[in-house]
């Protein structure tokens, strides 16, 4: 599979929009981050594009087909929060039941990896801690080497060395196989150095999709005196503004034609988690 085409989705519980109008492609060979707060659609997106549900409106193209079939199944894999296994299987049960139909899952790295981990194979998912537990629905997603592996929230309940150790992970595996990974979190930052492209959504809608390189380079921050900041506001498509004893910050998307600055005016990178925090910001207003 090369391609996952979502297209005009929008998803209804009820009174409630979780998803509007969804307009998104997902190519072969890269990692996406699919940032954004708790509740803003990511869970739904994912759910959608692995077709555990259907959408209200839309569809979604597997290489320009309208439904997965017996093969291109075997070519996507999403690891969901939730325990979709009996409570009794086993760890090392689960990854045995998984490659028997993921074909390159490689079962004696598997095992190994979580043993690396420090998680026992032999207990059963009922007794896994919620870190462990997603250690282990991570650990089985990477194996699985499909071509497509979503991950949803894949660290939840980590500490931070596991955090760290489960990036490596992921790496190693999309270095080797060179397939397509999407993680999706609210841990912003803590991916930055992942990611390729840069999927930002709040309130059910994509509110921003780039290339990371392109997101960092595009914003940057404006800070002097309040007076000078008010002449080169009105040039500048801005983002946040903030003012405080006589200076104001901006937070602006450089449009490429963006006119010289005056002298006083200092300019700084704004990181990726400031940018998703300004966007969201200027959407609750």
């Amino acid at each position: 599979m090369q391609t996952i085409k979502v297209c005009d989705v929008s998803k209804n519980y009820r009174d409630v929009s979780a998803l509007r109008d969804i307009n998104l492609e997902l190519e072969a060979g890269k990692i996406y981050g699919l940032l954004g707060r708790n509740g803003a659609g990511k869970s739904t997106l994912l759910k959608i594009i692995a077709d555990r549900i259907k959408p209200t409106t839309g569809r979604v193209l597997y290489d320009d087909e309208a439904k997965l079939d017996d093969v291109s199944s075997r070519d996507l894999y999403f690891s969901e929060p939730e325990k979709t296994m009996p409570d009794f299987v086993k760890v090392k049960e689960l990854c045995r039941y998984t490659s028997l139909f993921y074909p390159r899952f490689n079962l004696e790295e598997a095992l190994q990896t979580l043993n690396d981990f420090g998680i026992n194979d032999n207990k059963r998912l009922n007794q896994l801690s919620t870190g462990h537990f997603a250690i282990v629905r991570s650990i089985v997603a990477l194996q699985t080497r499909a071509s497509f592996i979503l991950l949803d929230e894949p660290t939840m309940g980590h500490d931070a060395v596991n955090r760290e150790l489960l990036y490596n992970e992921i790496l190693r595996i999309y270095r080797e196989e060179e397939n397509t990974i999407v993680l999706s979190t609210h841990l912003i930052d803590e991916i930055s150095n992942l990611i390729e492209e840069v999927i930002f959504i709040d309130r059910g809608r994509i509110i921003l999709e780039e290339s990371l390189e392109g997101i960092l380079s595009a914003h940057i921050y404006l800070v002097g005196p309040s007076e000078q900041m008010r002449q080169i506001e009105d040039a500048h498509t801005v983002i946040e503004k903030k003012e405080d004893l006589g200076f104001t910050s901006l937070l602006v998307r450089q449009t490429g034609d963006d006119s010289a600055l005056p002298p006083g005016i200092t300019v700084s990178q704004a990181g990726l988690q400031d940018i998703f925090i300004a966007y969201s910001m200027n959407l609750d207003r």
